[in-house]
């Protein structure tokens, strides 16, 4: 029997390895181990995107406060979206919140192995440090909007209900939700330089989908299921819960949030895992 040839041995990207589950524990293992490096990529990524710019970290804010005012202007004043007896504008910042950290994450995560073609061919690292250390940057703009969000509130003269106290826990999700879809698309990335320039787009709709600027109850009955099972619902309404309306989370709303954010980490460990040996051969 004739040995295979290298050619028939390499697995082709889409179906890199049929061990889903070990590939993704070894990778997360990898990355705990080397996590130092990935709080070092992201402090100095934070300091090379201010240096030399006369607003420093306060660009961070300009994302929420221009989303703010676009949602304000189009769907409360044109369209005529109600928010009840919240001021609209602190009910979409609510909303905002995660998702800009979210939608911001993955637009910076993603291409993030492709732009750092440097470090990939020369330096011997975990790969996965990058698109963390991108989430990581996303990470501190949701503090600062998080921040933002309790002085709106506060100078409102509504303040903060108990229930703000889910926040820690509600972190959770939506960390776990932009980690696995960014694993995932910068390995994707790599192969298919097409996801780079779709992933303008596919924010731009997925924003529309998710309540972000609207309420979920103003969605028809009929569609509320296929909403859910975007996660980015679930974990919308439920901080806008805590944060507003005093709310614990609804277990109906955050469940599917929940596992879709389990799912998207198991693919995302996996394939980032079974492809990344072959990033620099690609690149």
């Amino acid at each position: 029997m004739e040995p295979s040839s290298a050619h028939d041995q390499l697995e082709h990207p889409l179906t890199a390895s049929p061990r889903i589950g070990s590939e993704g524990v070894t990778l997360y293992r990898k990355l705990w181990r080397y996590r130092a490096l990935t709080f070092a990529l992201v402090r100095r990524q934070y300091q090379l995107r201010y240096r030399q710019s006369a607003g420093g970290f306060a660009w961070a804010l300009v994302p929420p406060v221009a989303s703010l005012f676009v949602s304000t202007l189009v769907f409360h004043t044109v369209l005529n979206v109600q928010s009840g007896q919240y001021p609209y504008a602190l009910f979409t910042l609510a909303g905002l919140a995660p998702w800009i950290f979210f939608s911001s994450g993955i637009s910076v995560g993603i291409p993030s192995i492709t732009s750092s073609m440097t470090m990939v061919n020369r330096l011997a690292f975990p790969r996965g440090s990058l698109p963390l250390s991108m989430l990581g940057t996303s990470l501190i703009d949701f503090g600062l909007t998080a921040v933002l969000f309790v002085a709106y509130a506060y100078v409102s003269g509504i303040g903060l209900p108990v229930t703000a106290l889910w926040f820690p826990l509600l972190i959770v999700p939506v960390i776990l939700f932009a980690t696995g879809i960014t694993l995932l698309g910068s390995a994707m990335n790599v192969f298919a330089r097409d996801i780079r320039l779709a992933l303008p787009l596919v924010t731009q709709l997925w924003l529309l989908i998710t309540p972000v600027m609207y309420p979920l109850s103003q969605v028809p009955h009929s569609l509320r299921t296929w909403y859910l099972l975007n996660p980015m619902t679930g974990i919308v309404e439920s901080f806008r819960a805590i944060l507003l309306y005093g709310n614990a989370p609804s277990f109906d709303l955050l469940a599917p949030a929940v596992v879709g954010s389990l799912v998207a980490m198991i693919l995302g460990g996996w394939y980032f895992g079974a492809t990344e040996a072959r990033f620099a051969d690609v690149i």
